[in-house]
């Protein structure tokens, strides 16, 4: 854990502006910081498909306080069979986090491989899968880099009938 840099509470959303995401997200919170210890360990993670490191940072989120409907962001299924698990779903499971899974990933292009702008360009990336309550939302993703895949999700459940929606991740990229 020593490796491992906090994240600075201060995210730009003015790559948002004039935008249909504009607004969308409330606030967003990210844990820690994308340092090389932290893209050593997801690596081992997520394409090693080492599991039993969602263990790592089960005490750091359950600290967070989480008051609402918690989202985790979902894979598309085809690279959900690819890696056998939800490494989303699998840090909150460990951290004995409930919630609900409202989305559904239905474009399959790796936004890591997409600059900035072709993200805040993409074509539409989730689909909803159940009724939106009128009531806060949390989204919750391993990592915050350029904001569109939260933006793009927050927008949605704001659509459906969200009164309000936040992220949290465990990494800001």
């Amino acid at each position: 854990m020593q490796k491992f840099e906090k994240a600075d509470t201060v995210f730009d959303f003015s790559d948002f502006i004039g935008t249909t995401y504009e607004g969308a997200v409330d606030r967003v919170t990210s844990i820690f910081t994308y340092n090389e210890a932290m893209k050593d360990y997801l690596h081992q993670y997520k394409f090693l498909q080492d599991v039993a490191l969602a263990n790592v940072f089960a005490g750091e989120l359950k600290a967070i306080p989480m008051h609402g409907i918690v989202v985790p962001i979902p894979m598309h299924p085809e690279k959900l069979k690819e890696r056998t698990f939800s490494q989303v779903e699998e840090l909150l499971n460990h951290a004995d986090i409930a919630f609900q899974n409202l989305l559904t990933k239905v474009n399959s292009s790796e936004q890591g491989k997409k600059s900035k702008k072709e993200r805040l360009e993409a074509e539409t990336l989730f689909e909803l899968i159940h009724e939106v309550e009128p009531t806060h939302y949390i989204l919750f993703d391993d990592i915050y880099t350029t904001g569109a895949t939260v933006h793009q999700a927050a927008k949605l459940l704001e659509d459906a009938g969200a009164t309000s929606v936040e992220a949290i991740t465990l990494i800001k990229g």
